[in-house]
C-alpha cells in the first residue's frame, strides 16, 4: 500500500447527514446509498454539477456502535450556494492530508485506514479531523474486487 503527503485546497461539497450501525454492514450500506441517492438527486434537481464522485465524510471517530457521517459530493462554491432543505453546503479547509488508495470490498475499508493512521502514526505526525472516502469507481459497473476508495486523513 502506497501513502502519500498532499496538501489540498477548499473544497465544498454539498450533504446530508446520516447515521448507521457498526455491527450491521447492511445498514452502512443502506444508510450510504440512501445519503448519495438525496444528494445526487439534488443535484439533478437544482442545476447543479457535481464535481466528483460519492464522498464519505467523518468529523468524528464512532463512539459505541453508531458511525455518523455525511454523504457528500464536491461542487464548485456557487453551486454549493445552491444548498438548501436537507441538503447542506460544508467545507473541508485547505491544508495537508496522508492519502492511500483502498482497492476491494467496501467492506474492507477499515484494513486500508487502520494502514493509513499506523502510517501517520509512524512519521509522528499529529491526525485531525475530517477523514473521508472518495469512491472513485461505480460499484454496479466495475468488480467488487477492484472497485477503488481513495481515502484521506487530515494531519495537523
Amino acid at each position: 500500500m502506497e501513502f502519500s503527503r498532499k496538501t489540498l485546497p477548499d473544497q465544498h461539497y454539498l450533504y446530508v447527514d446520516r447515521e448507521a450501525s457498526m455491527s450491521q454492514p447492511q445498514t452502512i450500506g443502506d444508510a450510504m446509498g440512501s445519503a448519495f441517492g438525496e444528494v445526487f438527486g439534488f443535484c439533478g434537481q437544482n442545476g447543479v454539477a457535481p464535481l466528483s464522485m460519492p464522498v464519505s465524510l467523518y468529523l468524528e471517530m464512532p463512539e459505541g456502535d453508531t458511525m455518523s457521517f455525511r454523504g457528500c459530493v464536491f461542487v464548485s462554491e456557487v453551486d454549493a450556494g445552491k444548498a438548501s432543505g436537507t441538503v447542506k453546503h460544508g467545507v473541508i479547509p485547505a491544508g495537508e492530508v496522508m492519502t492511500t488508495v483502498h482497492v476491494g470490498p467496501y467492506s474492507h475499508l477499515n484494513v486500508s485506514h487502520k494502514a493509513l493512521w499506523d502510517h501517520v502514526d509512524g512519521l509522528g505526525l499529529d491526525k485531525a479531523m475530517p477523514v473521508w472516502e472518495h469512491y472513485v469507481d461505480d460499484p454496479t459497473k466495475v468488480p467488487e474486487a477492484e472497485c477503488r476508495t481513495e481515502i484521506y486523513r487530515a494531519i495537523g
